[in-house]
C-alpha cells in the first residue's frame, strides 16, 4: 500500500481583516527569496465578498509553491504533485524550512491567532470501501460506493488547545475512462483561536512539530 503525497499547506488568520492584501505580496515574495516568480493574479473584489476568498494569488513558474492571500488568511502551498511517500523526507524539509520564512515574514507585520497545518494525500485501492469500514466501522460496507469518514482529537502544544482532524474517504484519481479507486486523506491540524495572538518562534515550533504526524507511516496507518 503505497501513498502518493498530494499537497502540504499552511493557514495563517489575520487578527484583523486586511482589505488591501495586494500591498504584503511584493514584500512576502522577498521574504521567501523571490519563491513566486510566475506573474500574480491580482482579484478586485468588494468589501463584502467573503474574507477568506483570495484576492491574489502567487505560483512559482514550476507550479510547486502557491501563496492565496485573501483578507483574513494567507496561505502557503507545496504542491506534492503525487510523488511516492519515498519522497517525503525532502518534501517535509523542503516545506518546514519555507514555512518558517512564511511565518516569520507575516508575524513581523501582522497579527495572527488562528493557523492550520494541513497535508492531502492519496492511497490507491481496490476496495477501498472494504478497507475503510474493516479498519473504522463494525458495518460491513465494502459494497458501498462512496463513504466519508471525519473525526477530531483534541490536544494541546505549548499552551494552544488544538483540534486533529482526520478525513477519510473514498475517491477515483486518473482520467474518466480509466479512474482508479483509492482512498483520499486530509489531515488539518488548527488551533482554537483565542484573543492572543501566536508568536512567531511558538507558530514555528508547532509547525515543526505537527509535520511528523504527517508522515507515510502516521497517514497509512488510518486506513490499514
Amino acid at each position: 500500500m503505497k501513498e502518493s503525497i498530494m499537497k502540504l499547506q499552511l493557514a495563517m488568520f489575520y487578527q484583523q481583516p486586511q482589505f488591501r492584501p495586494d500591498t504584503s505580496m511584493n514584500q512576502v515574495n522577498m521574504d521567501m527569496g523571490n519563491l513566486f516568480d510566475a506573474m500574480p493574479q491580482i482579484l478586485s473584489m468588494p468589501n463584502d465578498v467573503p474574507h477568506d476568498i483570495p484576492r491574489v494569488q502567487m505560483r512559482s513558474e514550476n507550479n510547486k509553491y502557491n501563496c492565496n492571500i485573501a483578507p483574513a488568511r494567507i496561505d502557503f502551498i507545496l504542491n506534492g504533485n503525487n510523488l511516492g511517500e519515498e519522497a517525503w523526507p525532502e518534501i517535509v524539509q523542503d516545506f518546514k524550512a519555507k514555512a518558517a520564512l512564511f511565518i516569520k515574514s507575516i508575524t513581523s507585520r501582522s497579527k495572527v491567532n488562528r493557523f492550520g497545518v494541513i497535508g492531502n494525500f492519496y492511497i490507491p485501492d481496490k476496495t477501498p470501501s472494504n478497507t475503510i469500514s474493516r479498519k473504522h466501522l463494525k458495518t460491513d460496507l465494502q459494497n458501498a460506493q462512496e463513504i466519508n469518514l471525519r473525526f477530531n482529537k483534541a490536544s494541546s502544544m505549548h499552551g494552544l488547545n488544538l483540534n486533529n482532524i482526520s478525513s477519510i474517504n473514498t475517491a477515483l484519481s486518473g482520467d474518466g475512462s480509466n479512474p482508479e479507486t483509492g482512498i483520499f486523506i486530509e489531515l488539518d491540524v488548527n488551533n482554537v483561536p483565542t484573543m492572543e495572538s501566536v508568536s512567531t518562534d511558538t507558530l514555528t515550533e508547532v509547525v515543526a512539530k505537527i509535520l511528523p504526524t504527517f508522515s507515510p507511516d502516521q497517514v497509512k496507518g488510518l486506513v490499514k
